[in-house]
């Protein structure tokens, strides 16, 4: 048993259907095809012009008809004029059961293998998706089992199917969506006893190659198409191992156009990424506003602050002061009696590194005076710093430090001043 699982998709449409430049990929139409990935893979695998193949077809049959008549009005003329004639057909006469038009130029059929459809999980109604977030799609085939079953079935295609000549096959794989082939033909039938005894007619030609009609909801159409796609279906199953179903239009009835499905499967895949874009905004709304909240909170938490600093600007002190002002004063004098410590501690680094760099030669005594100072300047300042006489106690240190190295220096006989500088 195998778990590969695919579809087939085979739609038969008119010649208003056939886009001969779209097919082949020519620049002036395929430019405004915005869907169109030209670095995929297309390819041209048959291409010839319709006026060729009726030449081909009827040429001598139009010829052996004028020959017979004897009114001129009666003849045809040629494959231009007999070409018109079955233009004009089809954009007259109307089948009242099908509700289908007369004969057509010529027909396209559409064939691919494997589909795009996605896979939807029936909890959420939602198409399924990878870790990556890629949209699964359970039945597409890869693209090279597509070329290769494709091109088998066109190789078959003039065996099985003498009666629809075929004069333009284009595989197309740049589209975005799974592989297929178009095909387009001409179908013609013989033994006619009036009017050209060659002439196109897609009902007899099928049924002069075995596809009968068997009734009014099987014609002969709907039994050549069963045939062709069973054909496929058969290729992917004994040589890929696939099991073939068919999840939309089921396998008796009329396949969906493939322009349709896939403009269908384009709308679903919006559709949900749209839906996928709305669960990401719904997401960032919530976290905006859990971070609205956050800010809500913030905003309460100043909003209390401010109410604090309003009662404290409205509490007036003893000393005639609001409570606010001298808190205020309390914070700029601490600030200031920090500055003023540090000012003496850099003070104190800077007199101690000098005193390290006076000579060795200095007395004990001098030393012992210096030593004596600094501790009690260093007392003082401790004492004073809240009343603001630090300005004065530095002056004053300096005084007493260069009395005592003065002094010193004379002992010793030393210049301290050239030390210093």
């Amino acid at each position: 048993m195998t778990n590969k699982v695919t579809t087939v998709r085979f739609h038969i449409g008119g010649d208003d259907e056939i886009k001969t430049e779209h097919n082949r990929r020519e620049e002036s139409t395929i430019k405004w095809e915005q869907h169109i990935d030209m670095e995929g893979k297309h390819e041209v695998l048959r291409d010839m012009s319709i006026e060729e193949t009726y030449e081909e077809l009827f040429g001598r049959a139009i010829e052996e008809y004028d020959a017979k008549q004897k009114r001129r009005d009666r003849r045809i003329g040629g494959v231009h004029e007999y070409m018109e004639q079955v233009r004009a057909d089809s954009r007259g006469r109307v089948n009242h059961k099908t509700r289908t038009k007369g004969k057509n130029l010529a027909y396209e059929v559409i064939v691919g293998v494997g589909s795009v459809k996605p896979e939807f999980d029936e909890t959420t109604g939602r198409m399924k998706r990878d870790k990556d977030g890629n949209i699964l799609t359970p039945f597409l085939v890869p693209d090279d089992i597509c070329e290769v079953v494709l091109k088998n079935y066109l190789a078959a295609w003039d065996t099985r199917n003498p009666h629809l000549r075929l004069y333009g096959a284009y595989l197309h794989g740049d589209e975005g969506g799974a592989m297929h082939m178009h095909l387009d033909f001409v179908p013609w039938a013989d033994g006619y006893t009036r009017g050209m005894s060659v002439q196109t007619s897609l009902s007899k030609a099928l049924s002069q190659q075995g596809c009968k009609s068997e009734g009014w909801t099987r014609n002969s159409h709907v039994v050549w198409a069963e045939r062709e796609r069973n054909f496929i279906e058969s290729i992917l199953e004994e040589q890929y191992g696939y099991t073939v179903i068919h999840p939309d239009a089921g396998k008796y009835k009329e396949s969906i156009p493939w322009r349709v499905y896939a403009a269908e499967q384009e709308a679903l895949k919006r559709l949900d990424d749209h839906s996928v874009k709305l669960d990401t905004m719904r997401h960032e709304a919530e976290q905006m506003e859990n971070e609205l909240e956050e800010k809500r909170k913030e905003l309460e938490e100043t909003s209390e602050a401010t109410s604090v600093v309003e009662e404290m600007k409205n509490t007036i002190m003893p000393d005639g002061r609001s409570m606010w002002e001298h808190n205020l004063a309390l914070i700029r004098a601490e600030r200031e009696r920090k500055m003023r410590e540090e000012e003496a501690s850099k003070r104190k680094r800077k007199n101690a590194s000098t005193a390290r760099r006076l000579p060795q030669c200095l007395s004990e005594e001098a030393r012992a005076q210096i030593d004596e100072q600094e501790e009690r300047i260093a007392r003082q300042v401790r004492e004073n710093a809240n009343a603001g006489r630090s300005e004065r106690l530095v002056r004053k240190t300096l005084d007493v430090e260069s009395s005592i190295e003065s002094n010193s220096g004379e002992e010793a006989g030393i210049d301290l001043q050239s030390i210093r500088r």
